[in-house]
């Protein structure tokens, strides 16, 4: 049996911290065992992953100004945070 170990209703909204939640994946419509990656599909999202820089210049740069920013993250973030971390259960002091 799985405990739940936080309140869902806790955890922070994406739209809060300023990211777009993922779009609603379309229904099933295959059967499950066709959900497989293939080795040539592996192939091809290696290759990508290997043109990608080792260092993205914009991303640093968005770092930086972040760190730098006094409201950054935003004080609802970092009240909704310290929520999660005080009603989360300590799990180092579960009995087996």
């Amino acid at each position: 049996m799985i405990n739940q170990t936080s309140k869902t209703d806790s955890n922070p909204r994406l739209e809060a911290i300023g990211i777009k939640p993922p779009p609603a994946p379309p229904p099933a419509s295959r059967p499950a065992e066709t959900d497989r990656l293939s080795a040539p599909s592996q192939d091809v999202l290696q290759s990508a992953l290997q043109q990608q820089p080792e260092i993205r210049p914009e991303v640093v740069e968005r770092g930086r100004e972040l760190s730098i920013d006094a409201n950054y993250p935003p004080k609802e973030i970092i009240r909704q945070l310290s929520l999660m971390l005080t009603q989360s259960a300590d799990l180092s002091e579960e009995q087996a």
